[in-house]
């Protein structure tokens, strides 16, 4: 009877350590090999400069063992990038940093998908948009900027056409009453900076993650387009928009989605990796050098964030005659 019960007992030891080793396994499943980080846009955009800088954290933190690789897929106002991810249903080992456009463009291309269509992960922050000229520019002030484009068709630059940069400019064109901007599309934000500093265009809208390597050196801010001042040291006096004369109001989202169809693991996963780098040091840094709103988002939150920012950019294609 001791024996049977000696054994019984080592049997249900055994036993025990089998459920907590394949329990821990389980857990540990994802990842297994590296995930792709796609990034819609050209090397050096805002959107790179992002993804690599999470990629650093991750380098850093170790918050996942495998390792990220960042994959450009540029063209078609982002429709590159989201088509290569959707075509990756069911793929645990892939992402993609999105822009607004990542709502605006299966719009005004009219294509056969949308947001809707892929797995929310995280929305990190709200990014910026100021008004930035050459540091030379006859433009000191926004009322400088606006009263000759009233003369004149002024040439500026975005990233790419019908996406966020254009957006603005074609909205300081109703608010303000100017004559039309001509309008310069440009593969990323670090290209469109460089255009500035080269005196091509007259003015961006860059995020200052994009232009403000080139402050006060090469260019000036002459307002920023949301409802707070930028709370980062030497833009203090950087007016928004509305104190300008001009009340415009309007952010980037930094999110991060999957493909569709990917396994619970993976989406948890990947949303527990977002969360632990939404608190690390360096990006609360990173996000006060550039004037970052932190607003960590997942799951359902973060679907109903981009439905009501997706009826926001309805109203304004609708405006500008991109949609009916």
């Amino acid at each position: 009877m001791k024996k049977f019960r000696s054994r019984h007992s080592l049997f249900l030891f055994v036993l025990i350590g089998c459920v907590l080793f394949f329990g821990q396994a389980a857990e540990a499943a994802w990842p297994e090999r590296p995930v792709e980080f796609v990034i819609s846009a050209g090397v050096g955009g805002g959107a790179d400069k992002y993804a690599r800088f999470l990629i650093g954290l991750n380098v850093k933190g170790k918050y996942i063992e495998e390792a990220i690789l960042p994959v450009n897929k540029e063209g078609g106002a982002g429709a590159v990038a989201m088509q290569y991810v959707l075509s990756q249903k069911g793929n645990d080992y892939m992402m993609l940093i999105t822009l607004n456009s990542f709502l605006t463009t299966p719009l005004f291309q009219n294509l056969p998908f949308s947001y809707r269509d892929f797995t929310p992960i995280a929305l990190l922050a709200l990014d910026n948009f100021p008004l930035w000229v050459h540091k030379d520019s006859a433009y000191k002030t926004v009322d400088d900027f606006i009263a000759a484009a009233k003369k004149e068709s002024l040439t500026v630059g975005g990233t790419g056409s019908k996406q966020e940069d254009e957006i603005v400019f074609r909205a300081i064109e109703k608010l303000a009453g100017t004559k039309p901007f001509k309008y310069v599309p440009y593969k990323g934000g670090g290209d469109v900076a460089k255009a500035l500093v080269g005196k091509h265009v007259e003015a961006t809208v860059n995020q200052v993650s994009e232009a403000g390597g080139f402050f006060p050196e090469f260019v000036r801010p002459l307002c920023v387009f949301q409802d707070d001042r930028l709370a980062i040291k030497g833009y203090e006096d950087v007016p928004t928009g509305k104190e300008a004369g001009v009340p415009l109001s309007y952010t980037m989202m930094r999110a991060i989605f999957a493909p569709p169809g990917i396994s619970k693991e993976a989406q948890a996963g990947l949303t527990e990796l977002f969360r632990k780098m939404s608190q690390d040091k360096e990006w609360l840094e990173f996000a006060d050098k550039t004037g970052l709103k932190s607003t960590f988002l997942t799951g359902d939150e973060l679907r109903k964030f981009a439905d009501e920012f997706e009826k926001t950019h309805i109203e304004i294609m609708k405006g500008q005659g991109w949609i009916k």
